[in-house]
């Protein structure tokens, strides 16, 4: 993930400055109307949040792999016992 916007841009990388305004948010659905927001590129595209949406989509995946966790018995990575 990375932030958007003129203040987390850094030209000297030869990147392009990813904006996220006019964009609908990945979670809300609204549309991003100010910087920074947070971008992720992804096999099937890039998709935004706005900061507060980053910040609960990361606590809601979090939690969906805690729960698996517990509810499986395994740690992260390890494979299915038979």
């Amino acid at each position: 993930m990375a932030l958007t916007g003129p203040d987390y841009w850094r030209p000297e990388r030869g990147s392009v400055m990813a904006t996220g305004i006019g964009q609908a948010c990945f979670l809300c659905e609204r549309r991003i109307a100010r910087e920074p927001a947070w971008t992720w590129s992804g096999a099937t595209g890039q998709i935004f949040l706005h900061p507060g949406c980053a910040a609960d989509f990361m606590l809601r995946i979090g939690s969906d792999l805690l729960t698996m966790q517990q509810r499986s018995g395994l740690r992260f990575g390890e494979a299915p016992r038979r």
